[in-house]
């Protein structure tokens, strides 16, 4: 171990952990950080991600990150559901934590990790990787610097090719909260960020329209008959999948190439939810998990005007109620995982870690939209009732 350095360990050795987080802290940061331990529940796929990273303490007991005193920092990238009890556990040894979004499936453990944080002396941050992206960045910039008068309305149409949510553990709310909390959340926090005010009630309705039973489709892609035919076939015995997943089902049990038509799921393939603020302010939010292509679109209206674009268009526009403006404005287009974004969010918590600054999106924001969240699957569920969030347990501190 170098002096100076931050020591991170890392629960769950998937994709995300490994080929996000740990990749980057040993490319990219690996002056100002190393990677001391990792745990996953499954050996062979922790075998892997010792091998990787290059970590000697790697063990299926996540003690062997939690329980370590040369662990400062613990990177959470496990199913959602389990994220609530890691972070507790780390938050209470008073290390700091980096979890993947969203920090827990229900109100009562996203109550309980603020507790936990709010008592530690390490620092809560969340895997919000699109407030990185200098699309967001600069629109939110705008906002904040009054181009377009206090914001009062935004839209977000989340078009995603989402077909890899339903073979997989995410299409159970048990696993996930479901995916208007395991993936909305993401653009439920840049909503939250560009009206800077708290969600205070939800209405949103839901279903599945794709996704649906196929008789002609078998369990998982492996073995069905339909293999040349299927427009959502995936091949895991090939690169990653192969080395993370197939080699992994003896001792893990997890199927990960699940038939997204047959597989039991709990979850929406498409939403729309109408959103109050504390403010006054409103939003609109669709989910659409069978788009033509993956790309968020998000218009911002303020007293005086307006900004709206595409996160993947190179530009946003900018126009004026009164006064005649009409611009485009380019921006950055990063390479790299989440438009950059990936890179740019452990760039942020390193600091943070070293209590030099505070974070971009720290725990009220990670509270915030994820409680939001879970409201507007309990809506869902409840055929399109508005839910009130402090009335399903959210506490205002």
């Amino acid at each position: 171990m170098s002096a100076g350095k931050i020591r991170f360990g890392i629960i769950g050795t998937g994709s995300r952990g490994i080929g996000s987080y740990g990749r980057a802290i040993g490319e990219v940061y690996g002056d100002e950080a190393e990677i001391v331990a990792v745990s996953d529940s499954d050996p062979v796929r922790l075998s892997v991600g010792a091998q990787h990273l290059e970590v000697q303490h790697a063990d299926t007991n996540p003690g062997i990150v939690l329980d370590n005193p040369d662990v400062d920092a613990v990177i959470i990238t496990t199913p959602d559901a389990t994220h609530a009890d890691f972070a507790c556990a780390a938050l209470g040894a008073d290390k700091h934590v980096l979890c993947e979004k969203p920090i827990a499936t229900t109100i009562a453990d996203c109550n309980r990790i603020r507790t936990a944080a709010q008592a530690s002396r390490g620092e809560l941050m969340t895997g919000f990787v699109l407030r990185y992206v200098p699309f967001y960045e600069e629109m939110h910039a705008a906002i904040t610097q009054g181009e377009i008068g206090p914001s009062r309305f935004v839209t977000v149409a989340d078009n995603r090719d989402g077909a890899a949510y339903f073979r997989r553990w995410h299409r159970l709310r048990a696993n996930s909260g479901g995916l208007l909390v395991h993936k909305s959340t993401h653009a439920l926090d840049i909503v939250n960020w560009m009206l800077n005010a708290r969600p205070v009630s939800v209405s949103a309705t839901g279903g599945v329209a794709v996704f649906t039973p196929k008789e002609w489709a078998g369990e998982r892609c492996l073995t069905c008959d339909a293999a040349d035919t299927c427009p959502e076939y995936v091949d895991i015995r090939e690169g990653r999948l192969k080395t993370l997943y197939h080699d992994a089902e003896a001792t893990s049990g997890y199927i990960f190439d699940t038939c997204v038509f047959n597989s039991e799921k709990d979850t929406v393939d498409h939403a729309t939810a109408s959103i109050e603020y504390e403010n006054g302010a409103r939003a609109s939010y669709s989910l659409c998990l069978f788009a033509s292509y993956t790309e968020r679109e998000i218009g911002v209206w303020g007293d005086d005007g307006k900004v709206e674009g595409r996160d993947g268009a190179g530009h946003y526009r900018i126009s004026g109620r009164r006064d005649g403006r009409d611009e485009l404005r380019q921006v950055e287009v990063r390479e790299g995982g989440h438009g950059g974004g990936d890179v740019r969010l452990l760039a942020d918590a390193l600091p943070v870690f070293r209590g030099e600054q505070d974070p971009v999106a720290g725990l009220e924001a990670a509270y915030w939209s994820t409680v939001l969240g879970i409201a507007a699957e309990t809506s869902v569920a409840r055929d399109g009732a508005r839910m009130t969030l402090t009335e399903l347990g959210a506490a205002l501190s």
